[in-house]
Protein backbone atom coordinates (compact mmCIF):
# COMPACT_ATOMS: atom_id res chain seq x y z
CA UNK A 1 0.00 0.00 0.00
CA UNK A 2 1.15 3.71 -1.05
CA UNK A 3 2.88 5.30 2.15
CA UNK A 4 2.57 2.11 4.55
CA UNK A 5 6.59 2.31 4.90
CA UNK A 6 8.01 3.28 8.18
CA UNK A 7 11.84 3.20 7.79
CA UNK A 8 13.75 6.04 5.95
CA UNK A 9 15.82 3.52 3.70
CA UNK A 10 12.09 2.36 2.41
CA UNK A 11 9.78 5.56 2.48
CA UNK A 12 8.32 6.98 -0.38
CA UNK A 13 9.39 10.31 0.43
CA UNK A 14 12.73 10.03 2.39
CA UNK A 15 14.28 6.94 0.36
CA UNK A 16 16.18 8.71 -2.11
CA UNK A 17 17.55 10.71 1.02
CA UNK A 18 18.95 7.88 2.98
CA UNK A 19 19.88 5.60 0.12
CA UNK A 20 22.36 4.91 -2.68
CA UNK A 21 20.84 2.72 -5.96
CA UNK A 22 23.55 0.21 -5.59
CA UNK A 23 23.83 -0.22 -2.58
CA UNK A 24 20.25 -0.44 -2.00
CA UNK A 25 20.47 -3.01 -3.96
CA UNK A 26 22.99 -5.36 -2.52
CA UNK A 27 21.15 -5.10 0.74
CA UNK A 28 18.21 -6.31 -0.89
CA UNK A 29 16.35 -9.08 0.08
CA UNK A 30 16.68 -10.38 -3.55
CA UNK A 31 20.66 -10.17 -3.43
CA UNK A 32 20.38 -12.19 -0.02
CA UNK A 33 18.24 -15.19 -1.79
CA UNK A 34 20.87 -15.01 -4.72
CA UNK A 35 23.39 -15.31 -2.21
CA UNK A 36 21.98 -17.91 -0.29
CA UNK A 37 21.21 -20.11 -3.76
CA UNK A 38 25.07 -19.13 -4.90
CA UNK A 39 26.49 -20.64 -1.78
CA UNK A 40 23.93 -24.26 -2.43
CA UNK A 41 25.00 -24.42 -5.46
CA UNK A 42 28.76 -23.99 -5.13
CA UNK A 43 28.94 -26.00 -1.91
CA UNK A 44 27.62 -28.83 -3.78
CA UNK A 45 29.66 -28.20 -6.78
CA UNK A 46 32.84 -28.04 -4.18
CA UNK A 47 31.71 -31.14 -2.23
CA UNK A 48 31.27 -33.09 -5.94
CA UNK A 49 34.42 -32.44 -6.94
CA UNK A 50 35.61 -33.85 -3.40
CA UNK A 51 33.28 -36.97 -4.27
CA UNK A 52 31.44 -36.30 -0.61
CA UNK A 53 28.48 -36.19 -2.99
CA UNK A 54 27.29 -37.29 -6.48
CA UNK A 55 28.30 -35.43 -9.34
CA UNK A 56 24.96 -35.98 -10.52
CA UNK A 57 23.53 -34.40 -7.47
CA UNK A 58 25.88 -31.20 -7.31
CA UNK A 59 24.42 -30.49 -11.61
CA UNK A 60 20.59 -30.88 -10.41
CA UNK A 61 20.96 -28.86 -7.42
CA UNK A 62 22.37 -26.33 -9.46
CA UNK A 63 19.32 -26.78 -11.97
CA UNK A 64 16.81 -26.29 -9.31
CA UNK A 65 18.36 -23.33 -7.27
CA UNK A 66 18.66 -21.28 -10.97
CA UNK A 67 15.37 -22.26 -12.10
CA UNK A 68 13.51 -21.67 -8.65
CA UNK A 69 10.68 -19.76 -8.58
CA UNK A 70 10.54 -18.30 -4.69
CA UNK A 71 7.53 -18.34 -2.93
CA UNK A 72 8.07 -14.72 -0.99
CA UNK A 73 4.83 -14.97 0.81
CA UNK A 74 5.95 -18.64 2.10
CA UNK A 75 9.20 -17.55 2.35
CA UNK A 76 8.29 -14.84 4.78
CA UNK A 77 5.67 -16.69 6.94
CA UNK A 78 7.83 -20.01 7.47
CA UNK A 79 10.42 -17.32 8.49
CA UNK A 80 8.29 -15.85 11.50
CA UNK A 81 7.91 -19.48 12.64
CA UNK A 82 11.36 -20.86 12.41
CA UNK A 83 13.09 -17.44 13.45
CA UNK A 84 15.63 -17.94 10.24
CA UNK A 85 14.99 -17.51 6.46
CA UNK A 86 17.55 -20.65 5.97
CA UNK A 87 15.64 -23.40 6.66
CA UNK A 88 12.08 -21.98 4.93
CA UNK A 89 14.39 -21.50 1.92
CA UNK A 90 16.05 -24.88 1.56
CA UNK A 91 12.59 -26.57 1.96
CA UNK A 92 11.43 -24.66 -1.27
CA UNK A 93 14.50 -26.23 -2.99
CA UNK A 94 13.67 -29.28 -1.77
CA UNK A 95 10.10 -29.35 -2.84
CA UNK A 96 11.04 -28.06 -6.37
CA UNK A 97 14.13 -30.55 -6.51
CA UNK A 98 14.99 -34.24 -7.67
CA UNK A 99 15.04 -37.18 -5.03
CA UNK A 100 18.89 -36.26 -5.55
CA UNK A 101 18.58 -32.67 -4.57
CA UNK A 102 16.44 -33.74 -1.49
CA UNK A 103 19.00 -36.40 -0.62
CA UNK A 104 21.82 -34.04 -0.89
CA UNK A 105 21.31 -30.47 -0.53
CA UNK A 106 23.14 -28.26 1.96
CA UNK A 107 25.09 -31.15 2.82
CA UNK A 108 26.68 -30.89 6.00
CA UNK A 109 25.93 -27.18 6.01
CA UNK A 110 24.25 -25.36 9.38
CA UNK A 111 22.10 -22.08 8.94
CA UNK A 112 25.34 -19.85 10.19
CA UNK A 113 27.68 -21.22 7.26
CA UNK A 114 25.05 -19.28 4.82
CA UNK A 115 24.14 -16.56 6.74
CA UNK A 116 27.84 -15.58 7.89
CA UNK A 117 29.56 -16.28 4.11
CA UNK A 118 26.06 -14.67 2.11
CA UNK A 119 27.32 -11.90 4.41
CA UNK A 120 30.75 -11.77 3.42
CA UNK A 121 29.84 -12.03 0.44
CA UNK A 122 27.79 -8.84 0.30
CA UNK A 123 30.73 -7.05 2.53
CA UNK A 124 32.15 -8.03 -0.94
CA UNK A 125 30.20 -5.96 -2.69
CA UNK A 126 29.91 -3.11 -0.67
CA UNK A 127 33.52 -2.68 -0.03
CA UNK A 128 33.98 -2.57 -3.75
CA UNK A 129 31.77 -0.43 -4.01
CA UNK A 130 32.50 2.21 -1.22
CA UNK A 131 36.27 2.08 -2.39
CA UNK A 132 34.83 3.46 -6.11
CA UNK A 133 33.29 6.21 -4.50
CA UNK A 134 36.12 7.12 -2.46
CA UNK A 135 38.33 7.04 -5.08
CA UNK A 136 35.68 8.91 -7.50
CA UNK A 137 35.61 11.81 -4.58
CA UNK A 138 39.31 11.86 -3.87
CA UNK A 139 39.44 12.76 -7.70
CA UNK A 140 37.13 15.27 -7.34
CA UNK A 141 38.60 17.10 -4.53
CA UNK A 142 42.11 16.60 -6.19
CA UNK A 143 40.84 18.95 -9.01
CA UNK A 144 39.72 21.45 -6.72
CA UNK A 145 43.12 21.69 -5.28
CA UNK A 146 45.26 22.19 -7.90
CA UNK A 147 42.43 24.37 -9.06
CA UNK A 148 42.45 26.59 -6.04
CA UNK A 149 45.92 25.99 -5.18
CA UNK A 150 46.56 29.97 -5.33
CA UNK A 151 43.42 30.86 -3.79
CA UNK A 152 44.29 32.74 -0.32
CA UNK A 153 41.63 32.47 2.10
CA UNK A 154 41.66 33.39 5.65
CA UNK A 155 42.48 30.08 7.79
CA UNK A 156 40.59 29.74 10.72
CA UNK A 157 41.83 28.17 14.13
CA UNK A 158 39.01 27.36 17.38
CA UNK A 159 36.53 29.33 14.71
CA UNK A 160 38.49 32.31 15.03
CA UNK A 161 40.46 34.38 11.72
CA UNK A 162 44.05 32.67 12.15
CA UNK A 163 46.53 33.46 9.65
CA UNK A 164 46.20 33.11 6.03
CA UNK A 165 46.16 29.81 3.73
CA UNK A 166 44.43 28.40 0.69
CA UNK A 167 41.66 26.92 -0.36
CA UNK A 168 43.69 24.48 -2.35
CA UNK A 169 45.33 23.63 1.21
CA UNK A 170 42.44 22.82 3.04
CA UNK A 171 41.18 20.32 0.12
CA UNK A 172 43.88 19.02 0.38
CA UNK A 173 44.06 18.11 4.05
CA UNK A 174 40.22 16.34 3.04
CA UNK A 175 42.14 14.75 0.34
CA UNK A 176 44.85 13.49 2.65
CA UNK A 177 42.25 11.92 4.60
CA UNK A 178 40.59 10.12 2.13
CA UNK A 179 43.59 8.63 0.96
CA UNK A 180 44.73 7.36 4.20
CA UNK A 181 40.58 5.36 4.68
CA UNK A 182 41.02 4.00 0.77
CA UNK A 183 43.97 2.30 2.48
CA UNK A 184 42.42 1.50 5.59
CA UNK A 185 39.65 -0.51 3.52
CA UNK A 186 42.20 -2.12 1.71
CA UNK A 187 43.99 -3.60 4.64
CA UNK A 188 40.76 -4.79 6.01
CA UNK A 189 39.34 -5.94 2.75
CA UNK A 190 40.87 -9.52 3.00
CA UNK A 191 39.82 -10.30 6.82
CA UNK A 192 36.25 -8.68 6.63
CA UNK A 193 35.34 -10.57 3.31
CA UNK A 194 35.86 -13.84 5.30
CA UNK A 195 33.14 -16.70 4.75
CA UNK A 196 32.13 -19.16 7.18
CA UNK A 197 32.06 -23.41 6.63
CA UNK A 198 31.99 -25.08 9.50
CA UNK A 199 28.94 -27.30 10.12
CA UNK A 200 26.79 -27.62 13.27
CA UNK A 201 29.35 -26.63 16.23
CA UNK A 202 32.19 -25.53 13.65
CA UNK A 203 34.18 -28.80 13.48
CA UNK A 204 33.56 -29.92 10.37
CA UNK A 205 32.56 -32.73 11.66
CA UNK A 206 29.40 -33.16 9.15
CA UNK A 207 32.14 -33.74 5.80
CA UNK A 208 34.77 -35.47 8.19
CA UNK A 209 38.42 -35.57 6.48
CA UNK A 210 37.55 -33.58 3.81
CA UNK A 211 36.16 -30.59 5.75
CA UNK A 212 39.24 -27.95 5.25
CA UNK A 213 39.24 -29.24 1.86
CA UNK A 214 35.51 -28.40 1.12
CA UNK A 215 35.90 -25.36 3.17
CA UNK A 216 38.93 -24.06 1.26
CA UNK A 217 37.56 -24.87 -1.97
CA UNK A 218 34.14 -23.15 -0.81
CA UNK A 219 36.08 -20.00 -0.20
CA UNK A 220 38.18 -19.44 -3.25
CA UNK A 221 35.36 -20.32 -5.69
CA UNK A 222 33.18 -17.88 -3.81
CA UNK A 223 36.34 -15.13 -3.72
CA UNK A 224 36.35 -14.96 -0.03
CA UNK A 225 38.67 -15.23 2.38
CA UNK A 226 39.56 -18.74 4.11
CA UNK A 227 38.61 -18.77 7.93
CA UNK A 228 41.21 -19.42 10.29
CA UNK A 229 40.35 -22.49 13.03
CA UNK A 230 36.73 -21.73 14.22
CA UNK A 231 35.43 -18.29 13.80
CA UNK A 232 31.36 -19.29 14.89
CA UNK A 233 31.36 -16.79 17.81
CA UNK A 234 33.33 -14.44 15.97
CA UNK A 235 32.47 -11.13 14.90
CA UNK A 236 35.05 -9.03 15.59
CA UNK A 237 35.17 -8.65 11.45
CA UNK A 238 32.16 -7.19 10.87
CA UNK A 239 32.41 -4.47 14.05
CA UNK A 240 35.66 -3.30 12.42
CA UNK A 241 33.97 -2.30 9.15
CA UNK A 242 30.95 -0.39 10.98
CA UNK A 243 33.78 1.54 12.92
CA UNK A 244 35.83 2.17 9.52
CA UNK A 245 32.73 3.27 8.22
CA UNK A 246 32.77 5.53 11.21
CA UNK A 247 36.24 7.06 10.43
CA UNK A 248 34.80 8.01 6.77
CA UNK A 249 31.95 9.83 8.16
CA UNK A 250 34.17 11.81 10.40
CA UNK A 251 35.92 13.71 6.66
CA UNK A 252 32.45 14.12 5.30
CA UNK A 253 30.82 15.71 7.92
CA UNK A 254 34.16 17.81 8.31
CA UNK A 255 33.65 18.85 4.51
CA UNK A 256 29.97 19.53 5.23
CA UNK A 257 30.67 21.53 8.58
CA UNK A 258 33.30 23.33 6.37
CA UNK A 259 30.93 24.29 3.60
CA UNK A 260 28.34 25.36 5.72
CA UNK A 261 29.82 27.87 7.68
CA UNK A 262 31.70 29.22 4.91
CA UNK A 263 28.59 29.71 3.66
CA UNK A 264 26.87 32.07 5.61
CA UNK A 265 26.55 35.02 4.64
CA UNK A 266 29.00 36.81 6.34
CA UNK A 267 31.89 34.75 4.94
CA UNK A 268 29.90 33.79 1.83
CA UNK A 269 32.93 32.04 0.65
CA UNK A 270 31.68 28.74 -0.60
CA UNK A 271 28.27 27.83 -2.05
CA UNK A 272 26.14 24.53 -2.46
CA UNK A 273 25.59 24.38 -6.72
CA UNK A 274 22.95 22.09 -6.69
CA UNK A 275 19.79 23.62 -6.14
CA UNK A 276 17.34 23.21 -3.96
CA UNK A 277 17.53 23.85 -0.31
CA UNK A 278 14.51 27.04 -0.58
CA UNK A 279 12.71 28.00 2.74
CA UNK A 280 9.34 27.63 2.86
CA UNK A 281 8.16 30.92 4.51
CA UNK A 282 11.81 33.04 3.35
CA UNK A 283 11.97 33.59 -0.40
CA UNK A 284 15.69 34.98 -0.19
CA UNK A 285 16.49 31.95 1.88
CA UNK A 286 18.76 28.61 0.41
CA UNK A 287 19.63 25.95 2.30
CA UNK A 288 22.63 24.14 2.22
CA UNK A 289 20.88 20.51 1.98
CA UNK A 290 23.79 18.67 0.97
CA UNK A 291 25.36 19.78 4.02
CA UNK A 292 22.91 19.14 6.09
CA UNK A 293 22.37 15.39 5.45
CA UNK A 294 25.83 14.66 4.99
CA UNK A 295 26.41 15.62 8.53
CA UNK A 296 22.78 13.88 9.38
CA UNK A 297 24.23 10.68 7.85
CA UNK A 298 27.71 11.02 9.87
CA UNK A 299 25.56 11.07 13.14
CA UNK A 300 24.14 8.16 11.87
CA UNK A 301 26.99 6.58 11.07
CA UNK A 302 28.47 7.03 14.50
CA UNK A 303 25.57 5.31 16.04
CA UNK A 304 25.70 2.20 13.78
CA UNK A 305 29.72 2.11 15.41
CA UNK A 306 28.99 2.58 18.98
CA UNK A 307 26.03 -0.34 18.88
CA UNK A 308 28.69 -2.21 16.55
CA UNK A 309 30.49 -3.94 19.48
CA UNK A 310 27.56 -5.83 20.82
CA UNK A 311 27.64 -8.07 18.25
CA UNK A 312 30.99 -9.87 20.44
CA UNK A 313 28.71 -10.15 23.21
CA UNK A 314 28.60 -14.08 22.24
CA UNK A 315 29.04 -17.48 24.16
CA UNK A 316 29.34 -20.67 23.66
CA UNK A 317 29.91 -22.05 20.12
CA UNK A 318 27.56 -19.36 18.98
CA UNK A 319 24.62 -17.39 20.03
CA UNK A 320 21.82 -15.61 17.47
CA UNK A 321 20.39 -12.99 19.30
CA UNK A 322 23.46 -10.85 19.19
CA UNK A 323 24.05 -12.03 15.89
CA UNK A 324 21.03 -10.98 14.34
CA UNK A 325 21.64 -7.10 15.02
CA UNK A 326 23.95 -7.14 12.16
CA UNK A 327 20.79 -7.76 9.86
CA UNK A 328 19.73 -3.93 10.67
CA UNK A 329 23.54 -2.34 11.64
CA UNK A 330 25.54 -4.03 8.37
CA UNK A 331 23.21 -3.10 5.92
CA UNK A 332 22.04 0.48 7.08
CA UNK A 333 25.34 1.67 8.00
CA UNK A 334 26.60 0.52 4.19
CA UNK A 335 23.67 2.46 3.02
CA UNK A 336 24.20 5.72 4.72
CA UNK A 337 28.26 5.66 4.64
CA UNK A 338 27.50 5.20 0.69
CA UNK A 339 24.60 8.07 0.02
CA UNK A 340 26.55 10.27 1.70
CA UNK A 341 30.11 9.60 -0.46
CA UNK A 342 27.55 9.92 -3.00
CA UNK A 343 26.26 13.37 -1.66
CA UNK A 344 29.63 14.40 -0.81
CA UNK A 345 30.88 14.21 -4.79
CA UNK A 346 27.97 16.04 -5.64
CA UNK A 347 28.56 18.45 -3.22
CA UNK A 348 32.29 18.99 -4.02
CA UNK A 349 31.57 19.11 -7.98
CA UNK A 350 29.17 21.85 -8.04
CA UNK A 351 30.55 23.48 -5.59
CA UNK A 352 31.14 27.32 -6.23
CA UNK A 353 34.04 29.00 -4.65
CA UNK A 354 33.84 32.47 -4.61
CA UNK A 355 37.85 33.92 -5.29
CA UNK A 356 37.16 37.55 -4.53
CA UNK A 357 34.91 36.95 -1.20
CA UNK A 358 37.69 34.90 0.25
CA UNK A 359 40.33 37.58 -0.21
CA UNK A 360 38.02 40.18 0.86
CA UNK A 361 37.49 38.72 4.34
CA UNK A 362 40.99 39.18 5.18
CA UNK A 363 39.32 42.94 5.96
CA UNK A 364 37.47 41.77 8.43
CA UNK A 365 40.36 41.52 11.23
CA UNK A 366 41.03 44.82 9.70
CA UNK A 367 43.87 42.53 8.26
CA UNK A 368 45.35 42.02 11.62
CA UNK A 369 45.57 38.25 11.07
CA UNK A 370 48.88 39.17 8.99
CA UNK A 371 50.04 40.19 12.95
CA UNK A 372 52.15 36.82 12.74
CA UNK A 373 54.06 37.49 9.74
CA UNK A 374 55.10 40.97 10.51
CA UNK A 375 56.28 39.32 14.06
CA UNK A 376 58.03 37.03 12.16
CA UNK A 377 59.86 39.52 9.74
CA UNK A 378 61.18 41.45 12.75
CA UNK A 379 62.09 38.43 14.61
CA UNK A 380 64.76 37.73 12.21
CA UNK A 381 66.37 41.18 12.99
CA UNK A 382 65.26 41.64 16.82
CA UNK A 383 64.42 38.28 18.05
CA UNK A 384 61.18 36.44 17.95
CA UNK A 385 60.06 37.52 22.11
CA UNK A 386 60.95 41.22 21.41
CA UNK A 387 58.96 41.29 17.98
CA UNK A 388 55.78 39.34 19.26
CA UNK A 389 55.72 41.86 21.90
CA UNK A 390 56.05 44.75 19.58
CA UNK A 391 52.92 43.40 17.22
CA UNK A 392 51.01 42.47 20.60
CA UNK A 393 51.21 46.02 21.88
CA UNK A 394 50.47 47.55 18.51
CA UNK A 395 47.43 45.34 18.24
CA UNK A 396 46.14 45.80 21.47
CA UNK A 397 46.14 49.27 21.53
CA UNK A 398 44.50 49.45 18.00
CA UNK A 399 41.60 51.64 18.23
CA UNK A 400 39.89 50.21 15.03
CA UNK A 401 40.44 53.13 12.52
CA UNK A 402 43.37 51.75 10.63
CA UNK A 403 44.48 48.20 9.51
CA UNK A 404 47.54 46.51 10.05
CA UNK A 405 49.72 47.64 7.56
CA UNK A 406 48.71 51.15 8.37
CA UNK A 407 49.07 50.95 11.73
CA UNK A 408 52.95 48.73 10.97
CA UNK A 409 53.83 51.78 8.75
CA UNK A 410 52.98 54.27 11.53
CA UNK A 411 54.70 52.88 14.07
CA UNK A 412 58.36 54.39 14.52
CA UNK A 413 60.12 51.52 16.53
CA UNK A 414 59.25 49.27 13.47
CA UNK A 415 59.89 51.36 10.88
CA UNK A 416 63.42 51.50 12.36
CA UNK A 417 63.92 48.14 11.84
CA UNK A 418 61.97 47.19 8.74
CA UNK A 419 61.37 48.86 6.00
CA UNK A 420 58.39 50.17 3.83
CA UNK A 421 58.78 47.34 1.15
CA UNK A 422 58.89 44.86 3.81
CA UNK A 423 55.79 45.55 5.70
CA UNK A 424 54.03 45.81 2.56
CA UNK A 425 55.36 42.48 1.46
CA UNK A 426 55.29 40.87 5.18
CA UNK A 427 50.92 42.31 5.39
CA UNK A 428 50.21 40.76 2.00
CA UNK A 429 48.81 37.25 2.74
CA UNK A 430 50.38 35.84 -0.75
CA UNK A 431 53.98 36.36 1.27
CA UNK A 432 53.25 34.29 4.07
CA UNK A 433 51.95 30.95 2.76
CA UNK A 434 54.75 28.73 3.64
CA UNK A 435 54.74 25.87 1.86
CA UNK A 436 51.79 25.66 0.28
CA UNK A 437 52.63 24.11 -2.99
CA UNK A 438 55.13 21.47 -1.38
CA UNK A 439 52.28 20.12 1.07
CA UNK A 440 49.62 20.24 -2.10
CA UNK A 441 51.80 18.39 -4.15
CA UNK A 442 52.77 16.05 -1.89
CA UNK A 443 48.96 14.95 -0.86
CA UNK A 444 48.16 14.52 -4.70
CA UNK A 445 50.91 12.02 -5.11
CA UNK A 446 50.24 10.51 -1.91
CA UNK A 447 46.50 10.08 -3.26
CA UNK A 448 48.17 8.86 -7.15
CA UNK A 449 50.12 6.50 -5.55
CA UNK A 450 47.22 4.87 -4.36
CA UNK A 451 46.00 1.63 -6.44
CA UNK A 452 43.39 2.97 -8.71
CA UNK A 453 42.35 -0.58 -9.52
CA UNK A 454 39.74 -1.94 -7.37
CA UNK A 455 40.45 -4.14 -4.68
CA UNK A 456 40.49 -7.86 -5.62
Amino acid sequence: MRGSHSSVFDSELYSSLFTQPEMKQIWSDENLIRCWLEFEVTIARVQAELDIIPAQAAEEIASTCRSLDIDWERLAKETRIVGMAIKPLVDQITDAGTPLVKKYLHWGCTTQDLLDTALAMRMKQTLLLLRRQLMELGENLKTMALEHKATVMVARTNSVDASATTWGLQVSSYLSELTRHIHRLDNLYPTATTGLFGGAVGNLASVGHDGIATRNNLMKSLGLSKPIGMMNASQDNIVQVIQFFALVHGTLCRIANDVETMGRPSFAELREGEGGGGSSTMPHKTNPRASNMIQTLSRMGWMYASGATNLLDQQDVRAASMRVLNWSLVPESALSLSTSLERACRLIAHLVVDKQKMRDNFSASKNFIMSESVSMRLADKIGRDQGYHIMKTLVKEADGTQDLQQLVLGNAQIRETLTEEEIVAACDPLSYLGCNDALIDETLAFFDATDKNITK
